[in-house]
């Protein structure tokens, strides 16, 4: 007969008595429930209610940590959690775990705005699932917030990167430190995951994702982010089967190309055969290349023609290309909000790759190339990030400049919301013009920035390589010199030259 509980544990259970118990490692190796009955049994003892769950969302919270201990297991399955579950009530309203006598607050902390929320708190404990989802001012928030003596803080974790906060933690319960006992789990150590799934996940996994969540390893993100790619394997020169319906993803460029690409699904239902994806064909504008920018209108009328032949289901795209957005709901074309989380985006692709269920046909060039291309920004790993490099359109101009727009009015760029147009300098016609906003959006979190200051005091931020018009030509920020003369723009007037 299987034990409800793994020897690990067990062991985690027995020894988690320090200000910090952490359990690491791997998804699906057991650290959930080992860890939450070590919290649940604090709880039993804890002498007030400074009760904390926390959780990088609350969806993910209850799904991961409040379902166990309100809902009942399968049918057959040890019923682990029954002891505590027999006092447990949940209020979804106030989203509060009332435990016996005791009222556990929970609270997702996705960004640095929660850490206002817990500020004031004192905990006497805390239950912190997938920890390393949080932002650092965040966590050094809830260790603050550990203030009485007998208070007590209980952690899952996947690897990260190898300067994380919570990798000194475990470095530190590894050199002695009372404060802190960690507790190293990995896949093989969770009984109820049969052989099979093992081997599904250590084969459907490559590069970082692969040494994170299979080996357990906190590392940098680095080399080629699909090194498993091979065009002998992957790409295809005709679908792999029927297709039963279509589906399209369209990103569209701002300083760089404009792609969407058509994607054939069959569920393999009606074969009893496994799901097959496969990118069947591609649009591709790139501005650079061609020498200029479509209009919205412009690129509506190619994607309709590009798509008609498909009978497209749905269209994903960025929540942000608001104007495209409506532009191709204008030609009605149905569009849905993509999921711009590029993790959870690049694990999908990697696994379905991987296990031969996604493929693309020879004729998408530019895709191809953008993924043997794609790699991780070793910079912004050092800062820790989880980043793909951006090659083209990483040069920037920080969210507070402020652009003129056609009311002849400036209004900050992040606060820049579906006005259409914005004044531009033509470098043809040399003269301030109006032209056409593809979209605008956040590109990257970590990126270095420099600060042009100007003779009569004006101010930009951008990133070192955002390019500057000058006397001389375009020129990076980072390669100007006192000599340059810079050209601004008064949105009132005329073109006017000040110097650095």
């Amino acid at each position: 007969m299987q034990k409800p509980l793994s020897p690990k544990q067990l062991e985690f259970i027995l020894n988690a008595n320090a200000k910090w118990n952490l359990a690491h490692g791997p998804m699906r190796s057991g650290k959930t429930i080992g860890s939450l009955y070590a919290f649940m049994h604090a709880v039993d003892m804890c002498p007030d209610s400074d009760i904390w769950i926390i959780g990088h969302t609350s969806t993910s919270l209850y799904n991961n940590v409040i379902s166990l201990l309100i809902n009942p297991p399968p049918l057959g399955k040890d019923d682990i959690f029954g002891m505590y579950r027999i006092h447990c009530t949940w209020n979804s309203g106030n989203e509060v775990l009332s435990y016996k006598d005791k009222n556990i607050k929970t609270k997702g902390v996705k960004d640095d705005r929660a850490a206002g929320v817990i500020q004031g708190s004192t905990m006497s404990l805390v239950y912190c699932d997938e920890m390393t989802l949080y932002t650092p001012s965040v966590i050094d928030t809830i260790d603050t917030r550990l203030s009485n003596p007998h208070s007590k803080g209980f952690a899952t974790m996947n690897p990260s990167y190898p300067t994380h906060k919570l990798k000194e933690w475990i470095d530190k319960a590894a050199e002695g430190d009372p404060n802190y006992y960690a507790l190293q789990f990995m896949l093989e150590d969770n009984p109820f995951v049969d052989q099979e799934y093992r081997d599904r996940i250590k084969h459907s996994l490559s590069g970082l994702f692969y040494k994170r969540n299979y080996l357990g390893i906190w590392c940098l993100a680095e080399g080629a982010i699909f090194d498993f790619f091979d065009r002998k394997v992957h790409v295809v020169n005709r679908p792999p089967t029927a297709a039963e319906y279509f589906i399209a993803g369209l990103d569209v460029g701002t300083t760089n190309a404009t792609a969407c690409v058509v994607i054939g699904v069959n569920t393999g239902k009606a074969t009893q055969t496994s799901l097959q994806w496969w990118v069947e064909n591609e649009y591709y504008w790139d501005r650079n290349r061609k020498g200029r920018a479509k209009t919205h209108h412009e690129l509506g009328r190619d994607l309709e023609s590009f798509l008609e032949p498909y009978g497209i289901r749905s269209l994903y795209i960025d929540p942000s290309a608001a104007a495209m957005k409506e532009e191709l709901r204008r030609l009605k074309i149905h569009t849905i909000d993509a999921n711009n989380d590029v993790d959870y985006g690049i694990k999908k692709m990697t696994g379905q790759m991987s296990d031969g269920n996604l493929t693309i046909l020879d004729k998408c060039t530019n895709l191809i190339r953008e993924i043997e291309g794609y790699v991780w920004d070793i910079k912004a790993a050092e800062k820790g990030y989880d980043e793909p490099l951006k090659k083209d359109d990483h040069a920037c101009v920080v969210g507070e400049t402020e652009i003129g727009v056609f009311e002849k009015q400036q209004i900050r760029i992040d606060s820049y919301h579906n006005y259409g147009y914005c004044i531009n300098y033509n470098e043809k016609t040399k003269k301030i013009c109006y032209d056409d906003v593809i979209n605008s959006k956040e590109t990257r979190k970590s990126a270095e920035v420099w600060e042009l200051e100007l003779e009569d005091g004006k101010k930009l931020k951008a990133t070192p390589d955002h390019k500057i018009l000058t006397k001389r030509g375009w020129v990076e920020l980072q390669q100007l010199t006192l000599s340059d003369m810079i050209a601004t723009c008064d949105i009132n007037s005329s073109m006017e030259k000040s110097s650095i």
